[in-house]
């Protein structure tokens, strides 16, 4: 079994409304009037990306 890493500020914050945000940005509190029902998506994980419909957009296809 493999550790699992911490999360970086590249790694992306997606809200079920389909908002997203860089991690670094969370944590500075750039979002803090967002709720904390949020998903982390690695950005490594391009499939997960893909499926949210965020490749694209962050220039990962």
């Amino acid at each position: 079994m493999t550790p699992q890493q911490p999360y970086r500020r590249e790694d992306i914050v997606v809200w079920p409304d389909g908002t997203w945000a860089y991690l670094g940005e969370v944590w500075a509190g750039d979002f803090s009037w967002k709720s904390d029902d949020y998903e982390i998506v690695r950005l490594e994980d391009v499939e997960r990306l893909e499926a949210l419909n965020l490749a694209d957009e962050l220039g990962l296809t």
